[in-house]
């Protein structure tokens, strides 16, 4: 029974296929139908940007869905070719090998496998944990960079032309240079098919406009004829199931430096955009989530696209939020549509040779134009400048620097956001707001609280370390040099979680510094595991155990009770 147990949590679908209610069928059909429709022409347009052909987008898609609904724990999530994932497959793969390329498909393909092995591994030692590193200030600057980067890489396939240049900023200087290359018909095309699916979105939303506007694009090029007036169109696409096979193994091999770090690159940016896309699910739900076998889950759609001769893969937001709206209920949805994707190899794909490619250019730009919310900045820049800073600094790495280095930027700009807050956190001045409930509080905020001469009631909201022990220690010398009363510092010590040597060894320094000033360090509510090693360094000793108090309450009453035998002290003295 263990074992039974143990094998569903890592293939999930042993567990709810099982109990997998009829009744529940006939909602996920329409929703793999939904999802179809969605999915058909996004892929094909999103292989495209990936620098493939379009049925690339086709092939991978079966596999991919099968893979994550077989060890995802997703009930609504759906994975597959998404704008993120192609962009960043394409910005890796075109440093190595010329786009289009036998060499290029086989390292699109390579960097798939290689991105699901990293998330396997990830998943393994259960690191579902690094979805938490990526701040969402950061993450939101880093998407709304690379819609604009996707939207703008698209317009080559809306006016009729494309340049190449080293940077955005360049290639936006060589698209005006070069704009009396534009090619009237296909920029009609693209304008026109742009308009339809903002005009189906504000109008008639329940309409599936990408696949309304594929069927109508396709039919007025074949009526039209657009192909002899120069408008592009997709061509032949090969019918047949999609080839299964490893890529050229010496093309990989060769490349093994370049790949295995681009590949984790490839897999932590595909993990946190798709968990949070899982999330956001879930939690509308009310199910749970384990991230690390999310990591499973996207590895094994990554090894199916590749082996697909895909190229990487993750979550697509307006693809799961359109299958849910539609109804899905379970992962049943992305078996279904990958069937329905298989008998459009098989039968269909005659279908789509007269399709523009100024049409797929339109839907990629209108599935990204709502990730380019400058809103969400501003609402940082309202609520939190450092998040902002942030959040602009992984926006601009985007543009200026490229896809990878700015996803570089961003994590850096994560962490140093997590290191600046830890070494600056919140310092507070206590002061007593209930007697009845010996409630202390900010000073700051309850400006009318009970304070006590001589006693400076001190908190430290953040673990003490190297990098913020100098805080603390700065913050208690400016308190004692500025009330020359002060006699006892005592530290509310509950937000301390953990303290290490450093920490340790210039509490060490401080309180002697304070006895020669004749002011005592004090703390309360030390918790056990900080208590253990300031009795192991000798610092319980230095500090008195009787001035370690087991919450803030006793250590007043004690300094109160001092207080109170000094001042008969005093009048004994005096008379």
């Amino acid at each position: 029974m263990a074992d039974m147990n143990g094998l569903k949590n890592f293939i999930p679908i042993i567990d709810w296929l099982p109990g997998y209610s009829m009744s529940m069928l006939r909602g996920d059909f329409f929703a793999a139908l939904t999802l179809w429709a969605l999915l058909v022409p996004s892929v094909m347009a999103f292989a495209g940007i990936a620098g493939l052909p379009p049925e690339a987008g086709l092939y991978l898609t079966p596999l991919a869905l099968i893979g994550y609904a077989v060890l995802g724990t997703s009930r609504h999530m759906s994975v597959g070719a998404s704008s993120t994932m192609s962009i960043l497959s394409f910005g890796i793969v075109s440093q190595m090998a010329v786009g289009s390329s036998t060499e290029f498909i086989a390292l699109s393909a390579g960097l798939a496998i290689f991105t699901g092995v990293m998330l396997i591994i990830a998943g393994y030692l259960q690191l579902g944990v690094l979805a938490d590193f990526f701040s969402r200030p950061v993450l939101s600057g880093f998407i709304v960079g690379l819609a604009i980067t996707i939207a703008f890489g698209q317009l080559g396939k809306i006016v009729g032309y494309s340049v190449q240049a080293d940077g955005f900023i360049r290639e936006i200087i060589a698209f005006f240079v070069n704009i009396e290359q534009l090619h009237v018909p296909t920029l009609v095309v693209g304008v026109s098919c742009l308009a339809f699916l903002f005009l189906i979105d504000r109008y008639a939303p329940k309409i599936p406009g990408s696949l309304t506007l594929l069927v109508l694009a396709i039919v007025l090029s074949t009526l039209l004829g657009l192909e002899d007036r120069g408008v592009k169109v997709v061509g032949t696409i090969p019918e047949g199931l999609p080839p299964i096979g490893l890529p050229d193994l010496n093309t990989l091999i060769a490349r093994i430096p370049q790949l295995v770090p681009a590949a984790i690159a490839v897999a932590l940016v595909g993990f946190t955009e798709s968990v949070a896309i899982a999330r956001t699910f879930a939690i509308k739900h009310g199910y749970q989530l384990n991230a690390s076998q999310e990591m499973l889950a996207l590895g094994a759609a990554n090894i199916g696209a590749g082996l697909s001769q895909g190229f990487a893969v993750n979550a697509s937001l307006s693809r799961t939020a359109g299958a849910e709206s539609a109804g899905a209920k379970s992962q049943m949805v992305s078996l279904i549509t990958a069937a329905l994707v298989l008998l459009t190899l098989l039968f269909l794909t005659p279908l789509f040779y007269h399709l523009p490619s100024a049409t797929l250019g339109a839907i990629v730009i209108h599935g990204v134009w709502r990730l380019i919310s400058f809103g969400e900045l501003k609402q940082y820049y309202d609520l939190n400048r450092a998040d902002f800073r942030a959040a602009l600094v992984a926006f601009i790495g985007v543009l200026l620097i490229g896809i990878l280095g700015g996803l570089l930027i961003a994590v850096f700009v994560s962490m140093l956001t997590l290191i600046v807050r830890a070494k600056s956190p919140r310092t507070v001045v206590l002061g007593k707001v209930s007697e009845q409930d010996n409630l202390y509080r900010s000073l700051e905020y309850n400006p009318d609280a009970m304070t006590y001469p001589g006693l400076l009631l001190f908190r430290f909201d953040e673990r003490l370390f190297f990098a913020n022990a100098p805080n603390f220690v700065e913050e208690i010398r400016a308190a004692v040099a500025a009330d020359l009363s002060l006699r006892v510092v005592l530290v509310d010590a509950e937000p301390i979680n953990s303290i290490d040597i450093t920490a340790l060894e210039m509490l060490e320094e401080l309180v002697d510094e304070l006895a020669n000033a004749n002011v005592s360090l004090r703390f309360a509510f030390v918790k056990r595991p900080v208590y253990d090693l300031m009795q192991r360094a000798g610092l319980e000793e230095k500090i008195g155990a009787d001035h370690l108090y087991p919450f803030l309450q006793a250590g007043v009453d004690a300094y109160l009770a001092e207080s109170a035998k000094d001042q008969l002290v005093e009048q004994t003295d005096v008379s």
